[in-house]
């Protein structure tokens, strides 16, 4: 998968949550791309530098929320290369498998995000970026609001009929 000529990063819309599946050399705008994802897994042979970043202030502000003020002044101002396993370590990557199986395992996560419930994978997504930037008290007030929202939802309905007749629930995104 990381021979001449072949895909190294691609962004895979999964149920409306981006998924970057990482395979071999990931710099540049690639690598901004990359932290933009909801989630990043990466082959064991995939390596990540923000070395050509076209934004390097927004590159810094998505590294310190993704891993920290430390370990993103690391990387940027150490014009670190960092391999799979470290970025696994640091929080840049959510998963890492061995490459031969990156796409078997990019679809299986596509399968499994597919099997949830659309309406409530975009207010979980939405609820995580928003409390980054929300007080304790207006990410409880935020979850609320999505919970009054999806329990009134045809997929909540669904989950709960599927739940009592013991049988897997059909979403429709309604």
């Amino acid at each position: 998968m990381t021979a001449p000529g072949v895909e190294h990063v691609r962004i895979v819309e999964m149920s409306d949550i981006t998924v970057a599946v990482v395979a071999g050399f990931c710099a540049g705008a690639d690598f901004e791309t990359v932290l933009g994802a909801d989630l990043r897994i990466a082959g064991d042979g995939a390596t990540f530098s923000a070395a050509g970043v076209a934004d390097p202030v927004a590159c810094a502000r998505r590294l310190a929320r993704l891993l920290g003020e430390a370990r993103a002044k690391e990387i940027i101002l150490g014009a670190r290369t960092v391999d799979a396993a470290g970025a696994l370590r640091r929080g840049l990557v959510t998963r890492v498998v061995p490459a031969a199986a990156l796409d078997e395992m990019a679809r299986a996560l596509d399968d499994r995000l597919r099997a949830l419930p659309p309406l409530a994978l975009r207010a979980v997504r939405d609820a995580v970026r928003a409390a980054r930037e929300l007080t304790p008290l207006d990410a409880l007030a935020l979850e609320h609001e999505h919970f009054r929202r999806l329990v009134t939802t045809q997929d909540h309905k669904a989950a709960v009929a599927a739940f009592f007749e013991r049988r897997e629930p059909a979403f429709t995104g309604q």
